[in-house]
């Protein structure tokens, strides 16, 4: 009887976190100018490849220096995004991966403050910077 009841809560959260980057289809690519933090892993300035590896809002960050996999969840603007990119939230001279966006979908991916991010955001001044990135 359980395990009925747990059927359609389960198909509903499958659901919503998939949805998290149905929009990246194909991986994004962006050359990011600083070092910067994805979830617990610090990663070198430079090229980076973007892609969905499930449904489940599982993002890889690929570059000639480092590599990353960290979870997202799917937010909504109210309007399309003008350009495919990657936002940041800076600390002083810290970077982290904050949104993903692509570019005519209002659906984009946001990435979950990491416990360091969120210390900073406590002590630091904070500012969003975007990295323009393409297909």
């Amino acid at each position: 009887m359980k395990k009925q009841n747990l059927f359609p809560l389960l198909a509903v959260v499958l659901l919503a976190t998939g949805l998290a980057t149905a929009q990246m289809d194909r991986p994004i690519k962006a050359n990011i100018p600083f070092d910067f933090v994805v979830g617990k892993t610090a990663l070198p300035a430079g090229e980076y490849r973007v892609s969905r590896l499930s449904d489940l809002g599982v993002l890889s960050l690929v570059g000639d220096a480092g590599a990353a996999m960290v979870g997202s969840h799917a937010i909504q603007a109210n309007a399309s995004s003008g350009s495919t990119k990657l936002i940041f939230h800076r600390y002083d001279d810290q970077y982290f991966l904050s949104q993903i966006w692509v570019e005519g979908e209002n659906r984009g991916s946001e990435l979950p403050k990491s416990n360091l991010e969120k210390e900073l955001l406590a002590k630091a001044r904070f500012s969003s910077v975007a990295v323009v990135a393409h297909r």
